[in-house]
């Protein structure tokens, strides 16, 4: 027989998922309008949807990683500007819970817009993980792993990750 407990427990589960889920939309509106923008409040904003000892890796092989707010947005100022525009899309979100407080996804992306004035299409994973905080769940591991990065009209065809050559190159103002 299911208790009063187990119902609230399941109905906690779920929104905890939908919780989850909004952050991945969050982080597509916040991160598509600072593509844009390349505002400070935009940044504030996109570390508002993370841990402050978050990890986010932006590659395949970890050469990317930045660790914790002042990494991320130190980041973000030097990518933002490289592109006009982007829009992602997020989807087949699959969610395992750890415990009632941390959680891991993956999901695919796909990514569309401009950088430095030549349109691209990208796909790939997210791989992440997420900490319940005060504020509400937050990302604490955030990984992409690409599938490929392609200007528009190039076939990404081949082997993978098939990632063009403008992404590759560092801007001048990030380190290593």
């Amino acid at each position: 027989m299911t208790t009063d407990d187990d119902l609230r427990a399941a109905l906690r589960r779920l929104e905890d998922r939908e919780a989850i889920r909004d952050l991945h939309a969050q982080y597509c509106f916040v991160h598509d309008r600072g593509h844009a923008s390349h505002a400070e409040a935009d940044v504030q904003a996109f570390l508002a949807l993370c841990h402050p000892d978050v990890v986010w890796d932006n590659s395949p092989d970890g050469s990317r990683a930045h660790c914790g707010h002042a990494a991320v947005a130190a980041y973000l100022r030097t990518l933002w500007p490289r592109f006009e525009s982007c829009m992602h899309f997020v989807h087949n979100l699959a969610i395992t819970f750890d415990g009632p407080d941390r959680a891991r996804g993956r999901s695919s992306f796909e990514a569309v817009g401009d950088m430095e004035g030549t349109a691209f299409v990208a796909a790939g994973y997210y791989e992440d993980e997420y900490v319940r905080t005060g504020d509400g769940w937050r990302f604490a591991l955030h990984r992409e792993l690409p599938f490929f990065f392609v200007k528009a009209g190039e076939s990404w065809a081949g082997p993978k990750p098939r990632i063009m050559e403008e992404w590759t190159r560092r801007p001048a103002r990030e380190s290593p």
